[in-house]
């Protein structure tokens, strides 16, 4: 676990094909946020002893936001979802007949581009389709900090890449749509693969999609 901001932790929750997966859980007035579940018990173990560190539990969850609908991100949510209860969840509405179809699960509301979530001071929902259709990132606004999910990789060194042309439905949109980002005054970055840009983190991104 890394306490990156006073209200959001990262949690990794596996480690494939030299790639680790993060999640996170972000602390607002109304009650946790998960960004992300997950595809193995490793990861329900992870989340599990963040939230008792913190005092918190499973029912302490109130939203799941999901990034995008590929498996690594999304296999756990009808486990998450019988330890929680009922909460919100919510992705791109580009992905919403995707997680049903592997998941069983029906999201309460598809989100679009620009769509504002009213927790954490505002969650800016930022749409950069070509990973997947509905792939998505989120915009702390307080936090000045943009949780991208796969928008982006990245690897130990800091570098950073558009999502790799195998994992991706359209790998040139997906490259493309990275300048959206840009829009956004952000200085930290957080990848669900690869090491967190915690400062000058919007500069690192233009040097990306400009060299």
């Amino acid at each position: 676990m890394t306490r990156v901001s006073s209200r959001v932790r990262s949690i990794e929750v596996a480690k494939a094909d030299d790639l680790s997966t993060e999640v996170y859980l972000l602390e607002c007035d109304g009650g946790l946020i998960l960004i992300d579940v997950g595809f193995t018990p490793l990861c329900i173990s992870n989340i599990g002893a963040e939230l008792a560190e913190m005092g918190k539990t499973w029912k302490d969850i109130k939203l799941i936001l999901i990034t995008h609908s590929h498996g690594d991100h999304i296999e756990n949510l009808p486990r998450v979802l019988k330890l929680i209860g009922s909460p919100e969840v919510m992705l791109g509405a580009g992905d919403v007949d995707s997680l049903k179809e592997q998941t069983g699960v029906k999201a309460d509301i598809g989100l679009e581009h620009g769509d504002l979530i009213s927790a954490c001071g505002g969650i800016e929902v930022v749409a950069v389709p070509g990973h997947s259709d509905g792939n998505l990132s989120f915009y702390l606004r307080d936090e000045k900090m943009m949780i991208v999910g796969d928008t982006i990789f990245g690897d130990d060194d800091g570098n950073l890449y558009p999502p790799p042309e195998k994992y991706s439905n359209d790998a040139g949109l997906a490259a493309r749509e990275i300048r959206k980002l840009l829009a956004y005054d952000f200085d930290k970055l957080l990848l669900s693969h690869g090491k967190n840009i915690l400062r000058n983190a919007k500069g690192k991104v233009e040097e990306m999609v400009t060299a």
